[in-house]
């Protein structure tokens, strides 16, 4: 492995931790201003997740640039 294979590997992680804070971002907030209980928020993130998943593979088969960045966008 080359340097550039490590640092695209190293960018690849760090998009999906990013992907997962801001998925996350929203329902941690509801939990913590009380407005949802924080059962409703876990379910909430891994929806959100499964959503954008859905939308990134469904734009890489249909080959639209919009839908490949998912809800994130990135």
């Amino acid at each position: 492995m080359n340097k550039e294979q490590f640092l695209k590997a190293i960018l690849n992680v760090l998009k999906e931790a990013g992907r997962w804070i801001v998925i996350s971002l929203i329902p941690v907030v509801l939990a913590y201003l009380e407005t949802i209980s924080a059962e409703w928020a876990g379910i909430l993130i891994v929806i959100l997740r499964v959503l954008d998943k859905f939308i990134h593979e469904l734009g890489k088969e249909t080959e639209n640039e919009k839908l490949i960045t998912g809800l994130t966008r990135f």
